[in-house]
């Protein structure tokens, strides 16, 4: 192998080990919500949250939320809200607003900046159509998110 092919083929799969995490994030799945469809993850919403895990410790106090498989499950002051985390209008990803108990969407440039209340109703546009809600059941430290 000559150096510029051995140079030529070391760019290209670095350029692969780089980029393909972004790639697979665009790709179409059950775990990634579709602003076409409302905002709802393509797909069975049934899976199960440890909150005994780092990556669940958000929702053990008040005010926390994580996002998993296309839904925003935050811990409000009633118990456990879970609903599509995508925003109706143009598919940006929501965040739990714990101040005001509502879920907004982070795409607050150019007129965006959709509001949902805890039952995935519009509180304030563009947005055109409330969000999924799924249900919650939570056994021990065990939260287990369907539809």
């Amino acid at each position: 192998m000559k150096r510029k092919e051995f140079f030529t083929a070391l760019g290209v799969s670095a350029g692969t080990v780089m980029f393909a995490p972004f790639l697979v994030s665009c790709s179409k799945g059950t775990s990634v919500a579709d602003p076409g469809t409302g905002g709802t993850p393509s797909g069975t919403v049934d899976f199960t949250l440890d909150l005994s895990l780092a990556a669940n410790s958000a929702l053990v106090a008040v005010g926390g939320s994580v996002i998993n498989s296309g839904v925003i499950i935050a811990h409000t002051a009633s118990g456990y809200v879970a609903v599509a985390s995508a925003c109706t209008h143009q598919g940006a990803q929501l965040v739990f607003d714990n101040a005001n108990n509502r879920f907004n969407c982070s795409s607050t440039g150019g007129g965006h900046g959709s509001q949902f209340s805890t039952t995935g109703s519009v509180t304030a546009g563009p947005a055109p159509k409330a969000l999924k809600m799924y249900s919650t059941s939570l056994v021990g430290t065990k939260l287990r998110v369907f539809a």
